[in-house]
């Protein structure tokens, strides 16, 4: 399959290959690749994929999340400062631990782009670069790589509902090719 690399930005360090395996009654299995990486990274649902790829972006620290996570529990030990309003961080927080992780994940790269791009879905793949984590949530470009459409998404909810469209639209249905 021929990629074009301008359509998404292929050299983007958070460049995320998503492959779809199995598509059963709308729950997407499968793997994505990335460039921090050697191995796959599976996922058995959406919200699995969704968690392995913020993961991946805490990781390397891009792109740099405008908010932190919120949790019940208490705060734990070494956790970054945030405000008690808003979770976003105050100016000069975290700055020294985050250039610690810019700088590790430069010499952590193990795949190349074409490496990336190599690799395809059973059912679908779709190349994301995620350019901004604002409110909460993602926004970026996702490429679905059998077609050569592109797209930008406001939020993680909304690529998932792209994904799930362009699924539908190839008839990847569960009773169609999962049964």
């Amino acid at each position: 399959m021929l990629i074009n690399k301008r359509a998404v930005n292929a050299g983007a360090p958070n460049l995320v290959n998503i492959c779809i395996d199995k598509n059963h009654s709308g729950e997407l299995t499968g793997r994505f690749y990335n460039r921090y990486s050697r191995e796959p990274v599976f996922f058995d649902d959406v919200n699995d994929l969704l968690i392995q790829m913020d993961r991946l972006m805490d990781r390397i620290d891009f792109p740099q999340a405008a908010m932190r996570d919120r949790r019940f529990a208490a705060k734990s030990k070494g956790s970054l400062p945030t405000s008690s309003r808003s979770g976003s961080l105050q100016p000069g927080q975290g700055r020294r631990d985050r250039r610690c992780v810019r700088n590790d994940r430069r010499d952590a790269e193990v795949k190349t782009t074409d490496e990336i791009l190599n690799e395809t879905g059973k059912r679908a793949t779709f190349l994301v670069n995620v350019q901004y984590r604002q409110n909460a949530t993602w926004q970026g470009k996702v490429l679905w790589a059998e077609t050569g459409e592109s797209c930008h998404f406001r939020s993680a909810l909304e690529l998932l509902k792209l994904m799930d469209g362009a699924m539908e639209e190839a008839g990847e249905d569960a009773g169609e090719k999962d049964a």
